[in-house]
């Protein structure tokens, strides 16, 4: 009888193409997840090379260079896992890769559909800095307007369609999205943080949705351009701020599921 487990899960995205895996020797987070769940559960009497391959799905899609703080994978599997699996597996990841806890859920559990809202993290910092880095993106802003840039977020709250800011757009059945959150923080001297949580989210929109506020930000750009943009579909201009400042760092509606099992 087939089991299936969710994972809750982060990863230093710096190192791989994106999460979702693909064709060809691409170093993604989730071929680099499927192998050690294959080394792991392989047979010692078969060769290694024709090991029958297990396949996680995810709860979204991150792009090369985007980290997750919070992440979750579900798998099937016809044997119940021993007890330090998890140990095991965080010895054969890399260390860039972490999984936290495991646990076993009914066979209808999905950790895409079932999740309610996902949060999203940008990062950002005017002053170069060795240490932040890796993980927020170093941007000049010599004469940052907060007040432009808080204005354009409260015009893209709500249920919108946001075609507009979206790299792909034809490939989605819908460009619909309710955006429940959309705010800045400062986080010290010359560090800032924004914060989108909505329901779901487009290929590249929070990259594109950054540059365009970020232009905001800088006074290249009127405070509702965002908002014509929405209304029109139009794209304002190609553009998208860097990876690494970007991260997934939270999923609603799963952990709930979580029954106490490690």
């Amino acid at each position: 009888m087939s089991r299936r487990y969710f994972v809750q899960l982060a990863y230093r995205g710096t190192a791989y193409r994106g999460w979702q895996r693909q064709s060809g020797k691409v170093r993604t987070v989730q071929a680099t997840i499927e192998a050690a769940l294959t080394r792991v559960r392989g047979n010692a009497r078969q060769p290694e090379a024709e090991q029958a391959p297990v396949r996680v799905v995810g709860c979204g899609r991150t792009d090369a260079g985007v980290h997750a703080s919070d992440y979750y994978l579900h798998f099937d599997t016809e044997e119940a896992l021993r007890d330090d699996w998890l140990f095991i597996m965080n010895k054969v990841l890399p260390d860039d890769i972490v999984l936290y806890r495991v646990w076993e859920v009914d066979s209808g559990a999905h950790v895409r559909y079932d999740a309610t809202a996902r949060t999203y993290d940008y990062h950002l910092h005017t002053a170069a800095d060795p240490f932040l880095a890796p993980f927020s993106s170093f941007i000049d802003l010599p004469d940052f307007d907060t007040w432009a840039v808080e204005m354009s977020l409260r015009s893209l709250t709500g249920q919108h369609d946001f075609r507009a800011f979206c790299l792909t757009p034809d490939r989605h059945n819908t460009t619909t999205c309710d955006l429940r959150e959309a705010t800045l923080h400062t986080e010290g001297e010359g560090r800032y943080r924004f914060r989108f949580v909505a329901d779901r989210f487009l290929r590249g929109m929070i990259r594109i949705l950054v540059y365009q506020l970020l232009r905001v930000g800088k006074g290249e750009l009127p405070p509702d351009e965002l908002e014509i943009a929405l209304e029109t579909g139009q794209r304002i201009s190609v553009g998208q701020a860097p990876p690494q400042g970007l991260f997934l760092s939270k999923v609603d509606g799963l952990k709930g599921r979580f029954d106490g099992k490690q």
